[in-house]
C-alpha cells in the first residue's frame, strides 16, 4: 500500500468535516445542526485551539483561501473548552442543536495583513450518540482571525503563547526547586545552562518568604530534547547560597 505525506489542505479534510470562515476575533456565530432524529440523550461538547500559518493564497476569481502551499509554523500552547452554555438542546427532540462559536477565542496581537502569519482557531464540536456502543463524531470550523481596531497589531509569533513546532521548543518540564530557606525572595528571569545543545529557554522564578519557588516558563528556545536538563544558578536569583535548580524537559515541538 503505498502513502504519502498530507499537505495542510488535505490534513484539515474537505467540506463534510470541516468548513472554513473569516471572522473578527471578537465576533461569535451560531450554526443550527440538525441530526434528522431525537438527540436529547446524545453528550455534546467543544473546543478549540488556535494554529499560526506561514501563509495563505486566495484565490483571485473566488476569493476563497487556499491552504496548498500552506504551513502551520507553531501553535497557542492551550486547548480550550468551550463552555457548553454555547451548544443548546432547546429542540434536540426535533434533532436540532444550536452551536455558538465563542467570540475572542484569540486574543493575542495580528497582522493586519491576511497573509503574512495568519492565525487560524480550529472549533471542534463533537457528539456522541447514545447507542451501545456510542457513535462519536465530529466537525471543524478552521476559523481565519481578522485583524480589527481593538486588537493588538503585532506578529503572532513573538506571543508568550506561541510554541513553533519541529525546532526543539520546550514545551513541558519537571523541577526540583523544593522550598529552600537560603534562596532569597524575590522575582527572577532566569536563562537556563543547558546539558545539550539547547538554548534560549529562559524561566520566571517567584521566591516567597521562607524560600518557597515557583516556575513558569517565558522564552522556550530551540534545539532542546526531551530529558535535556537546564540548570538554574543560584547567582542569578538573589546567590543567598540556596542550591541550583535543576529543571528536565519533558516534551518539545
Amino acid at each position: 500500500m503505498s502513502s504519502r505525506l498530507l499537505d495542510f489542505q488535505s490534513y484539515i479534510g474537505g467540506s463534510d468535516n470541516v468548513q472554513v470562515i473569516n471572522l473578527f476575533p471578537r465576533s461569535q456565530k451560531t450554526f443550527t445542526y440538525d441530526f434528522n432524529a431525537d438527540v436529547s440523550a446524545w453528550t455534546f461538547t467543544a473546543d478549540q485551539q488556535s494554529l499560526v500559518l506561514d501563509n495563505i493564497a486566495y484565490d483571485r476569481v473566488s476569493g476563497l483561501p487556499n491552504f496548498a502551499d500552506s504551513t502551520i509554523t507553531g501553535y497557542m500552547n492551550t486547548v480550550t473548552s468551550i463552555d457548553p452554555s454555547n451548544i443548546s438542546n432547546t429542540n434536540a427532540a426535533l434533532g436540532q442543536i444550536d452551536f455558538t462559536i465563542p467570540e475572542n477565542r484569540y486574543t493575542g496581537p495580528l497582522l493586519p495583513n491576511a497573509r503574512k502569519n495568519p492565525v487560524m482557531t480550529v472549533v471542534s464540536f463533537e457528539w456522541a450518540s447514545n447507542a451501545t456502543p456510542p457513535v462519536k463524531e465530529s466537525h471543524r470550523w478552521a476559523i481565519i482571525e481578522t485583524w480589527e481596531p481593538g486588537v493588538t497589531v503585532g506578529d503572532p509569533q513573538v506571543s508568550i503563547n506561541y510554541v513553533p513546532v519541529g525546532v526543539g521548543a520546550v514545551s513541558t518540564f519537571t523541577d526540583n526547586s523544593a522550598t529552600d530557606a537560603d534562596r532569597v525572595p524575590g522575582a527572577y528571569t532566569v536563562t537556563g545552562l543547558s546539558n545539550g545543545e539547547g538554548t534560549g529557554a529562559t524561566f520566571s522564578v517567584q521566591v516567597t518568604a521562607g524560600g518557597v519557588t515557583n516556575i513558569d516558563l517565558i522564552s522556550r528556545g530551540t534545539l532542546y530534547n526531551a530529558a535535556d536538563t537546564i540548570q538554574l544558578l543560584d547567582v542569578n536569583m538573589g546567590s543567598g547560597g540556596a542550591a541550583d535548580i535543576t529543571v528536565t524537559v519533558s516534551t518539545v515541538a
